[in-house]
């Protein structure tokens, strides 16, 4: 199994489509740093990562509805 791990602080309120990533957790925190998130509210950043077999596995997994079509993920 490959792997794809990412930093995201998660945005809260209604534009959770609009929450932060970046490959390093000091990357996600240079973009909360370079704006005024005044009106939004995030999650701490957190380490996420996904477990794929193979580049069509993850291309399934980014690009269904919600974010994966099989149970645990």
């Amino acid at each position: 199994m490959a792997t794809l791990t990412y930093w995201i602080a998660e945005r809260t309120d209604d534009g959770a489509c609009y929450s932060l990533i970046g490959k390093t957790r000091k990357s996600v925190q240079a973009q909360l740093d370079e704006r005024d998130w005044s009106h939004a509210t995030f999650e701490p950043i957190v380490k996420k990562t996904i477990e794929y077999k193979d580049a069509f596995d993850l291309f399934d997994y980014l690009t269904s509805e919600a974010g994966g079509r099989t149970a645990g993920w």
